[in-house]
Order: structure tokens, then C-alpha cells, then sequence
């Protein structure tokens, strides 16, 4: 793909309890010692502070306030043979963080004995936690992965803030949110700002920056085909709300952002998907940038999932598509929205960019004209997913698959104009008759496990199909 996977930097307190009795101890130093030097998997792929063996409580306290003091992020516990379960409580009353336990299946350690009296013990007092055993084979470090990733995401969202411009559009119900359980569940802000700051700031841009842009942009995609409702003044118009939209987003401090559009911008201005398609990149005429989640049609749920989905994956695009069809012979989904999907969707091995299979042509609807991008997302394995609620609970859809290219005829059945992705999943009709959203939400890979270790962390149901 034409964008670099970032490491996601968690944090990780990765605390050993022991036992309390001297003469067994000193019996099990060796098998302690020689199963600590198998972690480092762990310790080269992330930022740890570790603890020496915690025997009293008094240790457990002090190791605990120095993983504090250095902003630990996760807890890992490591019962390399047994160790008194009270220690394992005591860490989790004084580290409230997401909590792994890791033992080993080796016979002669007791491992599997610590882990259960210290996984009974945190069941008990309601402590969610997540187990892993044989840290050595390639699926249980995957696990293990998945939950450090899972915790640092959840770190990096607590305190963030989205920018919704506009409220809720075309009645999409699904689209809204409540605050209160935003901060509630993910310690996360929503800000709302007129739509009409867009406009203002769009056409007091420089000329001069607006002509780079624009000439930039026309000259990396496929091609452009005026027609009605799209001019080259309308082509300006997107350009410009892009970069109004940029520079709102930094000024104000917003983490991501979701736009109304329609109808005021799309009938009395201009269709912002160009802006979706940039914001969402990690390119344009300035080089290399962040993608920056920005959700259509301000869906306030949708642009969280997207964020979510950006954290895990260490900063890459995530798209917002419609469910539009299933093919029920073939088992193909077709998704289809017209704003919200990143050219690199579209990468090849010709152009790592995917911008020159982006073709802008006139837009479906909106009085205010504009051009829409015309593009399938390129053949590569995605994960899609999307927050729901179910009775005010929220519950997160996950769905494993594979996109394709599609004849033309495929193409036709829905919206040439819009950007569409073709997917190859086991989700059928069942998807339908349970999924809480017309919106998904689409990333590049297999993040699965990472997403369920989300869920788990936070409380949430989930379903997957894979």
C-alpha cells in the first residue's frame, strides 16, 4: 500500500509476582529467571518498565507508583510459575489499566496453576482481564500484540476530541451520538461547529495556495470529466474546502472530524468529497501527511469506529462506506458511499498512491454541484467494523474479508460515481438482518484480534464475521 504503518507505541508495566514463602522461591529462581529471558519478544517491541520479582505487598505498592509516575498504558503480569494470587489483586488496585496475565504450559512451573488463582481472584472483585498461555508460539504473542495495541488505543483516545461540523444529516439517526456516554465509555469530546466556518474560510484562502492545490491534485488523478453540475469552479470550491477544513481541524485542536454536507454545503456551496478523500490520505501537495479521520454526513458513531480503527492500526486510512448490495448468487457485497474513502484504498504497484485510479466525474446530487471520485478500492485482505447501539448498549460489528475487482457491469448496479469496494467475506443475509448501521467502516489488513481486545477492554459487545 501507499502509506506506512506507524508502531502504536503502548506503554507497558510489565510487573512478575512471586511466592511468599523463602524456601519454595529460592527452589523456582532458576525457572523464573530462564522464563523471564523468553519475553524479549515483549521488551524490543515496545516501551516497558519492569519490575524485579514483587513478594509483599509493600513491593507490589512501590513498583506500582513508578509504572504510574512513567505513564504505563498497560498492565502485563507475568506468572512464570505460581505466585500468591493477593499480589495480582494489589496490582490491579493500584494500576487500574488493562490487564494481561501470561503464563507458560511447561509442566514443571506451576504456571497454569498461578494463572488461574490469579484470573479466579480478578473475576471475583469484576476485574476484566485477558489471559494468554505459551508466550512462545506465534498465536499467543499475536494475542498478546493485539491487547497491547487494543490498550494503547484506548489510551490514546481517552481526552480526545471530535469536530463535528453540522448536526445530524438527511435523518440518519444512526449517525448520532450521546455525549455523556462518549465520555463515559472512551473518555472522548464532541465539539460542534457550523458548517457555514467552511465556507468562510474556504474562500479567504490565498489564490496562490489554492492553484497548487488544485493543479497538484488534477494532476495526480486518473482524469477529470466536467459535466453537469461540475466545473472547473466547482472542482476550485472542493479544493478549497479541503484546505479550509485543514486548517479548522488544526487550529481547534480536533483529533478527528465529521461533516454534515448534506444538504446545506452539497446544494449551497459544494460536495465535500474531495475534502473527505484528502483529509482521510496521507498525501497531498504539501507531501507526506497523517491521515486525519474525517466522517461524512457528521456521523458522529462512524468517525469514532474510523478512529479507533486509525489508532489500532498505528495511523492508517480508514474509509466510510454504505452496505449498498449483496449479490446473493455470487456472495459479493458491494459497498459504496461517495465521500470518506483514501486514494492509497486504491494503491497498485504502479502507483503506490492509488491517486491516478481516483477518476472525477459529475456528482449525483447536489444543487451545488461538484465532482465526485469514481474509483474500486484495490484487491487486499480488510478488516471493516462499526459501532452500534442495540437498546442505548453499544455492541461492535466485525467483519474479516477480502476485496476484488468487479466487472463493469458490477459496477453499473449501483453508483458509478461514487468510490466502491467489492467484498469477499462469509457474511450473508444473516449480516443484514442484525447489523445496527447503514454505514461500515473499512482499513486495510487484519485487525480482528485487535479489535475484540478493544471490546473486551471496554466493556463492549461484539460479533464477528470472518
Amino acid at each position: 500500500m501507499g502509506y506506512q504503518i506507524l508502531p502504536m507505541n503502548t506503554k507497558v508495566a510489565l510487573a512478575t509476582p512471586g511466592d511468599s514463602r523463602d524456601d519454595f522461591y529460592a527452589k523456582r529462581i532458576g525457572l523464573m529467571e530462564a522464563e523471564s529471558a523468553k519475553l524479549d519478544w515483549l521488551r524490543n517491541g515496545f516501551e516497558v518498565v519492569e519490575s524485579r520479582v514483587l513478594r509483599t505487598a509493600e513491593q507490589t505498592a512501590a513498583f506500582a507508583a513508578e509504572a504510574t509516575a512513567w505513564g504505563a498504558q498497560a498492565l502485563v503480569v507475568h506468572l512464570p510459575v505460581w505466585a500468591d494470587p493477593i499480589l495480582t489483586v494489589k496490582l490491579s488496585n493500584h494500576l487500574p489499566l488493562p490487564i494481561l496475565l501470561l503464563a507458560n504450559t511447561l509442566p514443571q512451573t506451576s504456571s497454569i496453576v498461578g494463572l488461574l488463582g490469579a484470573g479466579g481472584a480478578l473475576d471475583q472483585i469484576g476485574c476484566r482481564h485477558t489471559r494468554a498461555l505459551d508466550y512462545t508460539t506465534a498465536e499467543e504473542q499475536r494475542q498478546v500484540l493485539a491487547f497491547l495495541a487494543a490498550a494503547g488505543a484506548r489510551a490514546a483516545l481517552r481526552g480526545q476530541t471530535l469536530g463535528l461540523f453540522g448536526g445530524r444529516s438527511l435523518g440518519i439517526f444512526t449517525a448520532t451520538a450521546d455525549p455523556a456516554q462518549w465520555q463515559r465509555l472512551f473518555g472522548v469530546d464532541i465539539e460542534t461547529v457550523d458548517q457555514a466556518e467552511i465556507i468562510a474560510r474556504a474562500e479567504s484562502l490565498p489564490p496562490d495556495e489554492v492553484e497548487r492545490h488544485l493543479r497538484w491534485f488534477t494532476g495526480c488523478v486518473g482524469g477529470v470529466t466536467y459535466g453537469e453540475g461540475f466545473t472547473p469552479l466547482k472542482l476550485e470550491r472542493q479544493v478549497r474546502s479541503y484546505l479550509a477544513t485543514r486548517k479548522l481541524v488544526a487550529e481547534r485542536g480536533f483529533d478527528f472530524v465529521g461533516v454534515k454536507c448534506q444538504p446545506e454545503l452539497s446544494d449551497g456551496y459544494v460536495s465535500q468529497c474531495v475534502a473527505h478523500t484528502l483529509m482521510n490520505g496521507t498525501l497531498d501537495a504539501d507531501g507526506a501527511k497523517a491521515a486525519t479521520v474525517h466522517a461524512c454526513e457528521s456521523d458522529a458513531d462512524g468517525a469514532l469506529t474510523m478512529q479507533i480503527l486509525h489508532l489500532l492500526t498505528g495511523g492508517q486510512p480508514v474509509g466510510l462506506l454504505d452496505v449498498r448490495w449483496l449479490n446473493q448468487s455470487t456472495g459479493l457485497w458491494t459497498l459504496a458511499n461517495c465521500g470518506a474513502t483514501a486514494a492509497a484504498f486504491c494503491a497498485t504497484p504502479a502507483d503506490p498512491t492509488g491517486l491516478s485510479a481516483i477518476h472525477l466525474v459529475p456528482h449525483v446530487f447536489g444543487q451545488g454541484g461538484g465532482g465526485a471520485l469514481s474509483a474500486v478500492i484495490a484487491p487486499q485482505p480488510v478488516t471493516l467494523a462499526r459501532l452500534c447501539r442495540r437498546d442505548g448498549e453499544y455492541w461492535m460489528a466485525i467483519v474479516s474479508g477480502c476485496t476484488e475487482y468487479a466487472t463493469r457491469e458490477d459496477l453499473a448496479l449501483t453508483t458509478p460515481a461514487f468510490p466502491q469496494a467489492f467484498l469477499r467475506t462469509t457474511a450473508g443475509r444473516d449480516f443484514i438482518l442484525e447489523y445496527g448501521s447503514n454505514h461500515l467502516h473499512l482499513t486495510s489488513g487484519e485487525y480482528v484480534e485487535e479489535l475484540v481486545a478493544f471490546c473486551r477492554q471496554a466493556g463492549i459487545a461484539y460479533k464477528v464475521w470472518r
